[in-house]
């Protein structure tokens, strides 16, 4: 009994201590695109504030991956090993997929802006 109970408390607590297995940065939700021939003013505003505050959060979401990597590189120099260079391409990935997202994102708004001047001209 005393050894179920050792392990048990043993597995929690390890399961408590962070392994840099995964970072904590929370991957901002992509807005909706805004169709520009069909939107009201107010909708297409509301979808430019939406994108900026994308941008906005995926600079945040970037910027706690740096953070993330350079506690995990400081760990890896105090416990005198190189830092999992797979850890390093996969939290790499992310930005790149996060920035690939905000370029269509951007883009989209874009051209939504263009689709809803064409169809209110003046």
């Amino acid at each position: 009994m005393l050894k179920r109970l050792g392990l048990g408390a043993a597995l929690l607590i390890a399961g408590a201590v962070p392994a840099f297995a995964e970072d904590s940065c929370a991957v901002p939700p992509i807005p909706a695109v805004v169709d520009g021939t069909t939107a009201t003013r107010d909708q297409l505003v509301a979808g430019i504030a939406a994108v900026k505050g994308y941008i906005a959060a995926s600079d945040t979401y970037q910027a706690c991956i740096g953070d993330y990597l350079a506690v995990a590189k400081t760990q890896a120099d105090k416990d005198k090993k190189p830092v999992d260079p797979a850890l390093v391409q996969a939290e790499g990935d992310k930005v790149t997929a996060n920035q690939n997202n905000k370029q269509k994102v951007g883009d989209a708004i874009n051209v939504s802006i263009g689709a809803w001047k064409k169809a209110h001209p003046g």
